[in-house]
């Protein structure tokens, strides 16, 4: 009896806290292996020790003594699950828990089936329910935030009013002598005074708080544009993602911003998107008419066709050389020169001088 009482025992719980439902289904299912081998060999040691009786009938078997219309247990099969389709572990678990959940009872197999069902619908509820409490959150927070900024708005208006209530109503108050002696002579009109200028100085303390809130909230954005345009940029100029390329280009840039008069103060600040930079600024428009005379002579270099070199006239000593030959060796030099060094005013020098051979 004790061994039987020690195989129904259950499993005993963790320490740390309940089992889960997982660890049920292991338990219960080494449970059930342990009630069920001491059984099996239990019944082979009592028929191999069991001795043959003869029976008092001769031959006739055990059938003979049975209530007609009974059988025994052992002669009943249960087939009422064969025809059943096999229940399916949950497609969460892992192939461990699915293994464990195969070997168990079907009684079983069902009821944690079941409570799993009844889990994740509960799960993907709860989950709509958040989605809906959040598209309902941001509707709310833009209309909050619409209202703030309609606020914000509204607070230097509402200051220059109120300033302009002290210059009319208080003009003649000036210097602190005649706060001191509104107050002496006239106390509610000072009483008037104190609080306009208690007001004022709360709005005023509101426009500085709006204005550094402002400000953080555009170094913020002003941080993904930065990250976006540098992405596109690489993107455009692929030479630019070598770090060696990357720092002669950056070098010669700030040499030619430099060159149009460009202070290292301003570059720095409108690189951090502090500066105000304009395209009316000349330097910019110095820049952009550098860069459309270099376009423009690059196409043009690109449509001449290679021109067949004279041959040279042999000059006897002393001789005049023929016109024109000191501008055709002017611009062979700086379209050599060019070509080396890709600069933008030589390219403008160039175009200078063929223009000047094509009027000659």
């Amino acid at each position: 009896m004790s061994d039987v009482a020690g195989a129904a025992a259950p499993a005993a719980a963790p320490e740390t806290g309940p089992l889960t439902l997982h660890q049920a289904a292991a338990a219960y299912a080494e449970r059930r292996k342990k009630e069920t081998e001491p059984q099996a060999a239990s019944g082979d040691e009592s028929r191999q020790e069991a001795p043959q009786q003869d029976s008092p009938q001769g031959d006739a078997g055990p059938d003979e003594h049975q209530v007609p219309g009974e059988t025994n247990d052992t002669d009943q099969v249960d087939v009422s699950h064969e025809t059943e389709p096999p229940i399916d572990a949950p497609r969460s678990w892992s192939k461990e828990d699915k293994e464990i959940f195969n070997g168990l009872p079907r009684e079983t197999q069902q009821r944690l089936a079941e409570r799993e069902r009844s889990r994740e619908t509960d799960f993907l509820r709860r989950q709509n329910e958040a989605s809906e409490k959040l598209k309902g959150l941001t509707a709310k927070e833009r209309g909050l935030e619409e209202t703030r900024q309609q606020y914000e708005t509204a607070l230097p208006l509402l200051l220059n009013s109120l300033q302009g209530q002290i210059a009319g109503e208080f003009a003649d108050i000036r210097t602190m002598q005649d706060v001191q002696k509104m107050s002496v002579e006239d106390w509610p009109r000072y009483i008037r005074w104190d609080a306009n200028q208690k007001q004022i100085a709360a709005v005023q303390q509101e426009i500085g708080v709006a204005q550094q809130r402002q400000q953080v909230e555009y170094q913020s954005q002003f941080a993904k544009y930065a990250e976006a345009e540098d992405q596109a940029f690489t993107e455009a100029v692929p030479e630019f993602k070598d770090k060696a390329k990357a720092e002669k280009l950056q070098t010669e840039a700030r040499k030619v911003l430099a060159n149009l008069g460009f202070k290292d103060e301003e570059l720095v600040r409108a690189w951090n998107g502090q500066g105000s930079l304009s395209l009316r600024d000349h330097r910019v428009q110095k820049l952009i008419h550098d860069a459309v005379k270099f376009r423009q002579s690059e196409a043009a270099r690109a449509n001449l066709k290679p021109a067949i070199k004279p041959i040279p006239q042999v000059q006897r000593p002393g001789v005049a050389r023929p016109a024109g030959a000191a501008d055709a060796e002017r611009i062979d030099a700086l379209s050599k020169r060019l070509d080396k060094t890709g600069d933008i005013r030589v390219a403008a020098q160039l175009y200078a001088a063929r223009k000047a051979a094509r009027s000659a």
